[in-house]
């Protein structure tokens, strides 16, 4: 009975660092398991330190790389980062660079030496650009997310003090209309819009989003649409919306404070959420 529970518990673990090694990426995994090789190598004098160093390198290269493949070119939107996950993002990118800039110094001195053939450090030049090109996106997503932070902490903001830039226009305006927005309303503007523009309707939110949901806010059946309300554009929506009776939100200018983006966001006002509401749907009405 003892040796069966044992074995029950050997399988148990065994299939748990399976599972473990499986979840993680492919790159990832392979430079971990290069490093423990590398760590048992050193321990016995075979390889140096400068070689532990460097498989240490490698491994959290990996781990930033997959960082960056999640968050900068994968499937997740800009609404649904968290702030953590943002910042995570740039320091990746920057970390990338870095690591490539010294070697790319390093190596630089060696080729005026005679040392190492020019060619290594026209390697490195390039794949320093590419790592300064992801942090130069990776920082652009942050920008976005930034404004689209703030423009949410606005839209919670009902004061209507005015901005001396705007032309003493509140700086948050409200038309309630029927108070209803459906999905079809969203789609005849959108097809308007595009129709009378030439380019698809820049909504930056569509119902809730995991970044609404982590402010407390209940974001489900309205729709953030980033346009200035007093440019062309934004007239246009806001007479469109008045037609159809649909409620909207304008804010106009920079919040005291915050650095937010002027917008128009389409539906009531959003509610705080309970403390155990834990809703994510993201539908219109």
């Amino acid at each position: 009975m003892i040796v069966r529970q044992s074995f029950l518990c050997l399988c148990i673990v065994t299939f748990a660092a399976v599972y473990g090694m499986a979840a993680e990426p492919f790159a990832v995994q392979k430079a971990r398991l290069e490093l423990e090789k590398v760590k048992e190598l050193a321990a016995i004098g075979v390889v140096s330190k400068v070689r532990l160093v460097q498989s240490e390198e490698k491994l959290e290269d990996a781990r930033d790389e997959d960082t960056l493949s999640r968050l900068l070119y994968g499937r997740v939107g800009v609404e649904d980062l968290s702030e953590e996950q943002t910042k995570e993002l740039v320091a990746a990118a920057e970390r990338r660079v870095a690591r490539v800039a010294m070697q790319y110094q390093s190596q630089k001195g060696l080729v005026e030496q005679g040392v190492v053939p020019k060619g290594q450090v026209e390697e490195l030049e390039r794949l320093l650009a590419d790592r300064r090109l992801g942090l130069q996106l990776a920082e652009g997503r942050a920008k976005i997310f930034e404004d689209f932070l703030n423009m949410a902490k606005a839209e919670e903001m009902s004061f209507a003090e005015t901005d001396p830039d705007v032309e003493e226009r509140p700086i948050v305006e409200t038309f309630t209309g029927s108070g209803v927005f459906k999905d079809a309303h969203l789609k005849y503007v959108e097809a308007g819009f595009e129709k009378q523009f030439g380019r698809v309707l820049p909504v930056s939110a569509r119902g809730q989003s995991a970044l609404h949901t982590t402010l407390g806010f209940d974001h489900a059946g309205r729709v953030d649409v980033g346009l200035n309300p007093d440019d062309p554009e934004g007239v246009w929506l806001r007479n469109q919306l008045q037609t159809l009776r649909v409620p909207y939100i304008v804010l106009r200018a920079m919040i005291p404070g915050k650095s937010t983006a002027p917008h128009i966001h389409i539906g009531l006002p959003s509610l705080r959420l309970k403390q155990a509401d834990t809703h994510s749907g993201g539908g219109l009405n």
